[in-house]
């Protein structure tokens, strides 16, 4: 026994030493550069001191976030790998595909870990319509369609969902114009080749110089990282379900006690209010919530847009 206790001893502690050398991975669904991209990195930075552990982001971009789900169901489920994803790679993909054409299953391959940071979508205008309100946009909208036409970041996402509820809202169609991401959004509302556009505060409120105007955020309250801008509800319109928001997930394998650890690494983290007001210069909140919550929000979520999806008869891309 005096031999096999040391021998157990050293064996624990060498796995102790080899998990701490493995870095601990965020896998991320988007190209270097992107907002998703600045708050994966950010967040790496500030887990390295808190986990003990370096901690590495890797880019998976393709498919709407289902290469990097893909690549984290493939992935080894010893605590080391996370993603880093928006609310819509769980909510769309899992509502337009079968499990068969996503090639994993959200309930039985994930586990969510925490939220991270949440934002709200709104309506942007170019300075080509000549409007300053929503109440403008409506009324020159209905006499004028080709106005009502929207850029949405990407077939499939919300952006282009939350065209189906305005067109019920306002009473008449709102025609998407899809592009490959937020950016290509806004480029072409700033060049006038879009008259309107769902997007991102980050996207539409920063370094735009006034060539677009936002006409209203789809929340229930104004948001206070850009509280001059104001709601779908208080303008008359009841648009309340436009959030958004980023959360980490594991593989559904990944030990318990691993998952826990990150998701109180990364509360201790977000509650730094130097990491929050670096969020907040991206127009993104640090809006920390456990798993559990996540779990149970991503579920509404699903609930809420699966009869507004089902009646847009889009096609699985």
């Amino acid at each position: 026994m005096k031999i096999i206790i040391p021998a157990i001893l050293g064996f624990t502690c060498m796995l102790a030493h080899s998990q701490e050398n493995n870095p601990v991975r965020i896998i991320i669904g988007f190209a270097a550069g992107g907002n998703g991209d600045i708050i994966a990195r950010l967040l790496a930075e500030e887990l390295r001191p808190v986990l003990g552990r370096n901690v590495i982001v890797e880019n998976k971009p393709g498919a709407g976030g289902r290469l990097a789900a893909q690549t984290l169901k493939a992935a080894a489920h010893d605590g080391s790998n996370y993603m880093l994803a928006p609310d819509s790679w769980a909510i769309f993909p899992t509502i337009l595909n079968t499990e068969s054409q996503l090639r994993y299953k959200l309930k039985s391959d994930f586990s969510p870990v925490a939220r991270i940071v949440s934002y709200p979508l709104g309506l942007f205008v170019s300075e080509s319509t000549g409007v300053n309100t929503l109440k403008e946009y409506v009324e020159k909208a209905k006499a004028d369609p080709s106005i009502a036409l929207y850029g949405s970041s990407g077939s499939g996402s919300i952006t282009e969902f939350l065209g189906i509820v305005m067109s019920k809202e306002f009473g008449f169609k709102m025609t998407v114009v899809p592009f490959k991401g937020g950016g290509d959004v806004k480029s072409n509302l700033m060049g006038g080749q879009v008259p309107a556009g769902v997007m991102t505060p980050g996207d539409g409120l920063a370094e735009v110089g006034g060539k677009i105007k936002p006409l209203g955020f789809f929340v229930e309250e104004r948001w206070s990282i850009a509280p001059q801008v104001p709601t779908f509800k208080e303008q008359g319109f009841n648009i309340v379900n436009g959030g958004a928001f980023s959360a980490f997930w594991t593989h559904a394998k990944t030990p318990e006690a691993e998952r826990s650890k990150m998701e109180e690494a990364l509360k201790k983290v977000l509650s730094k209010p130097s990491v929050q007001e670096r969020l907040a210069k991206i127009y993104v909140r640090a809006d920390f919530a456990e798993g559990k919550v996540l779990g149970q929000q991503v579920d509404r979520l699903i609930n809420y847009w699966t009869p507004i999806v089902k009646e847009s008869s889009l096609k699985p891309q």
